[in-house]
């Protein structure tokens, strides 16, 4: 899980993470580091500025093939989806 420092994370919050994962969920971050990477990329690049808080919240979204991750934050106006996910990040599992 160390790739998640190159995306922003500091050692504290990736310890924290280790330590509150989902044993399952955890195991899939491990094993597929290029998709969680795309997609928590695709959200930094939308400027999402509590994108730490949205992937720590809600990693299981981060695992979705990145073309459906896509899908799901295209359809919605770019600045009203950050406006969203920042006034509240759990709306990222309802749209």
């Amino acid at each position: 899980m160390d790739y998640l420092l190159d995306l922003g994370f500091t050692n504290l919050e990736l310890d924290n993470l280790k330590e509150t994962l989902n044993p399952e969920i955890k195991s899939m971050v491990i094993e597929f580091p290029k998709i969680v990477a795309v997609n928590y990329q695709y959200l930094n690049n939308l400027g999402i500025s509590n994108l730490k808080e949205v992937f720590t919240n809600h990693t299981k979204m981060f695992l979705l093939n990145p073309d459906n991750f896509k899908s799901i934050f295209d359809k919605y106006d770019e600045a009203d989806l950050v406006r969203c996910i920042e006034k509240n990040a759990a709306v990222v599992e309802k749209l």
